[in-house]
Parts: C-alpha cells; structure tokens; sequence
C-alpha cells in the first residue's frame, strides 16, 4: 500500500502546473503535456501577473518559470530529437513534421520567427533552416542533415510559438539518423539548460542590471542578462 501512495504522488508531483510547481497559484494540473506556449490558461495567468514580482531570494520571476519549464519537459520516445534543436516527428514512411526542441523554446523571450525556405525547396545539411529574433537579437537554426519541405503548418509570423510544428518535410531513413541526436546528447543538453538557469539564479543579481531601482521591469530573460549574454546562452544550447 505504501509502494502504491508514493507511487501515485509521484505521478501526483509530475503533473503539476508550472505555475502551481513555483507556487504562484494553490492548485492547476496540466492537460497540455506542459506545451505551455499553447496553452490559454498560461497566457492569462502570464497577463495578470505583476512583471517585477520577486520571489524570496530577490529573483525575477521569469527565472523560476523557465527553470519550472525545463525540470518538467521529459525526454519523448515519440519524437526525434535531432542536432541544432530541432525535432521531427514521422506521420508516414520518410514524412515527418519538423519542430523546435522544448528546451530551447523555454529559453526563447519575446520572440519572433522566420522560415527561411519555402514550401517545394530541398534543403541541405548546414543551410539556415530558421531564425528567431527579438529586441536581443538574432539566433539561428541550420539543417543537421538533407531534406525536402512539402509545407509549412502554420504562419510563423502570427503566434511563432503557438506550435511545436512549423513544417512537414521529406527525409529519407539515412538522413535522419545522420541528423539525429541521441539520448546521451539530449540528456547533456537538458541538464546544461537547467545548470544554466540554476547557476542565474543563485548568481542574481551580480549576473547583470537588475532593474529594480526605477528602470524597466525584469519581464524577459534577455532585460536581466543583457542582449549579448542572453544570445550567448541560446547558441550554447544548440548543438
């Protein structure tokens, strides 16, 4: 009986909502899979909370969100992790949708993005397949490997991060192996993303202008680091 109650709170702990998780609300299961750019409730809570509220160590809260972020994203069997950041998934044989890596997504602030090849354009390893941009900059993310795009999902333009998926392409077996990060890799990568924002946060704020003494508010990653180290960090983590 025992087994079974840890058991169950453990399953318990694992669904809680990132917002729940940090403490900001009593009590919020997920139903998304933690797919929080997608999710409404996410947004709201995001519109009402107060963008220079601090936790009791003194840091930004958008430290804790990104850090509850990626201590819950697991590692998917039904996706394909490959190198750059990418992600596909196959829908038929040498078809596939092609996404961005949770952990790089819960890093990316303010954020807007551009495809840089059209639908019926064969891509090959190394080319620029798209990039994100904000007021921090420019980031962007190559091909690990040769494939075609038959479509892309949806308008980036309009919500970049309203889906995991921006395109469908075609890729033979070979190449997706050759572009494939396996789970060593994504495992060192998942836990070097959470170092990071560990170490920001016990390092706050020595890391970079705090704004907390009547300049702007700390409401994205890039205003409490800096532009450049902000960039940085997100060039770190694509391998």
């Amino acid at each position: 009986m025992n087994n079974q109650n840890e058991s169950a709170g453990s399953n318990y702990n694992m669904l809680k909502c990132i917002w729940m998780s940090s403490g900001i609300i009593e009590y919020k299961l997920c139903d998304k899979e933690f797919d929080c750019e997608s999710c409404t409730f996410d947004k709201v809570i995001r519109n009402f909370s107060s963008d220079d509220k601090q936790n009791s160590a003194g840091v930004p809260n958008i430290v804790n969100i990104i850090l509850n972020k990626l201590e819950n994203i697991k590692y998917d069997t039904q996706i394909i992790y490959l190198r750059n950041n990418l992600i596909a998934r196959r829908i038929l044989p040498n078809t596939y949708y092609l996404g961005v890596n949770p952990v790089l997504v819960s890093y990316l602030d303010n954020v807007g993005m551009m495809m840089e090849c059209s639908a019926g354009k064969n891509i090959s390893s190394g080319q620029t397949v798209m990039n994100f941009f904000g007021e921090w900059g420019t980031v962007s993310l190559s091909a690990p490997m040769n494939f075609s795009i038959y479509d892309k999902v949806n308008n980036p333009a309009d919500d970049p991060m309203k889906s995991k998926w921006f395109a469908i392409i075609g890729a033979i077996q070979q190449e997706i192996t050759s572009g494939r990060l396996d789970y060593d890799g994504w495992d060192l990568m998942h836990k070097k993303s959470i170092k990071i924002m560990s170490d920001i946060k016990t390092n706050y704020p020595a890391v970079g202008p705090t704004m907390n003494d009547g300049g702007s508010n700390v409401k994205y990653l890039h205003q409490l680091l800096g532009n450049d180290k902000y960039l940085e960090i997100l060039k770190s983590l694509i391998l």
